[in-house]
């Protein structure tokens, strides 16, 4: 008669879209406790983060995997085991997400770096990101933060 409560990837498989909201928030809550600019668009199955980098360059990430009816994801699930085998394991979370930089300077958006990032959270890709841009270009960036006057 009476079901069992669904888990949570059950439902995370139930509602795609709803799924990808919700991480999509989670991330942005996250720029939002960093203070860095963003903004970000969703669109039908997928979303964009754009976080503005000095000097005059642009962060585009994306989420790389794919999950139920073709939404995309940010999060990738794994179980972890503590070196104690006694504990129970734990699922844990990880951001995997395809980065672009664009140089603002001339106008039009032609990539200067483009990767795929796998990290424990959005300021560890953020960070990989700025990594590799110096790595592949020898740019050095950094996000714009939002000043303490701005809302």
């Amino acid at each position: 008669m009476w079901r069992d409560t669904p888990s949570s990837m059950e439902m995370h498989d139930k509602f795609p879209e709803l799924a990808l909201r919700l991480e999509t928030e989670y991330l942005i809550n996250d720029l939002q406790l960093l203070g860095i600019k963003h903004t970000y668009r969703i669109r039908r199955k997928s979303v964009t983060i754009e976080i503005s980098m000095h000097p005059q360059h642009l962060l585009r990430i994306t989420p790389t995997d794919k999950g139920s009816d073709g939404f995309s994801e940010w999060m990738t699930w794994h179980w972890s085991h503590a070196e104690d085998y006694e504990k129970p394991p734990q699922l844990n979370y990880s951001v995997r997400a395809h980065a672009q930089v664009f140089d603002l300077h001339n106008g039009n958006l032609d990539s200067n770096a483009s990767f795929t990032i796998h990290e424990d959270d959005i300021e560890g890709l953020i960070r990989i990101a700025i990594k590799a841009m110096h790595q592949i270009t020898g740019i050095r960036i950094k996000p714009v933060v939002k000043s303490r006057n701005s809302k």
